[in-house]
């Protein structure tokens, strides 16, 4: 199946009422457990590389490992979005652009009008080369994919105070032509230092006001019923990878802790299964299993 850009995927998802598994991606074998688990649920899924992330990490050689992820892409049996998630700049993700992505993200700034600008100059290259942007207003906090590191915790307080504006949002978009848009609505990247409350009512305030899909970011963590009711009331797109990376390192620590003589080929084994396992659920919990 042809790779995808985000509005081959969202849309259909926000008509039907199902939530899309946006994840990011280091290596083959994570790729493979995400793109198995999708496959075999008969699922879209977007598959993120995340720019500050590889920035501080150094774990994806972009260059060299791209290529063989979008043949993996390509092949799969699931419509697949390839997406740069927080792209920093307008030359930056232009570089991303020009490599094979189908689909950006612009971080936000807390300056609206410069926020506006900068998304709208991504738009404008982005929309030559049929890729879609993804803009963000209010500030999601945290740092994400801090890989089973639970001292990067956000507060409660910090995180009602980036709550997204209605009216700011809505002048984004109209200003910018961006296909989808990131808020902020009770989540965060990475590990919260105490459970923040979800704002229902602003997820349904901006579903009324905007009829791009809405994106959240910093997905884990929540309920079940906390995800059937953000996706009921207009969230689409689900940013989820700390969750992902945190079952794979519980299996590993239980696996060493049962067998200390374990090889890695078999621990790689079965943390690469737990995630697989975890997708599959988290694809039947946002309702698109069944939908590709």
């Amino acid at each position: 199946m042809s790779l995808s850009n985000l509005n081959k995927i969202l849309y259909k998802a926000q008509k039907e009422k199902y939530g899309i598994l946006a994840t990011v991606l280091f290596n083959f074998d994570f790729t493979q457990a995400v793109l198995s688990a999708a496959e075999e649920k008969r699922s879209p899924v977007v598959l993120m590389i995340s720019e500050p992330l590889q920035e501080k990490n150094n774990y994806f050689n972009f260059k060299r490992l791209f290529e063989p992820v979008r043949k993996m892409a390509e092949d799969s049996a699931v419509p697949v979005c390839l997406h740069l998630d927080h792209g920093s700049s307008y030359e930056s993700i232009r570089d991303y652009i020009n490599a094979g992505l189908t689909s950006v993200m612009i971080s936000g700034v807390s300056d609206l009008n410069k926020n506006i600008a900068e998304a709208k100059k991504i738009c404008d290259f982005a929309q030559r080369h049929d890729v879609t942007v993804e803009g963000e207003v209010g500030m999601i906090e945290g740092e994400g994919g801090v890989e089973g590191n639970e001292d990067f915790r956000t507060s409660v307080d910090k995180i009602e105070k980036s709550y997204t504006r209605v009216e700011e949002a809505n002048r984004f978009v109209n200003s910018t032509g961006v296909d989808c848009i990131a808020v902020s609505i009770g989540t965060s990247h990475g590990y919260f230092a105490e459970k923040p409350p979800l704002n229902l009512e602003l997820i349904s305030q901006l579903s009324e006001k905007i009829k791009e899909p809405l994106v959240i970011h910093g997905a884990t963590g929540l309920s079940e019923a906390e995800y059937r009711e953000i996706i009921k009331r207009g969230i689409v797109k689900l940013n989820y990878y700390t969750g992902l990376i945190n079952a794979a390192t519980v299996k590993t620590k239980i696996s060493i802790s049962k067998n200390n003589n374990i090889s890695y080929t078999e621990l790689n084994h079965r943390a690469m299964a737990a995630v697989k396992d975890k997708v599959k659920n988290l694809l039947d919990i946002f309702g698109s299993s069944g939908k590709a």
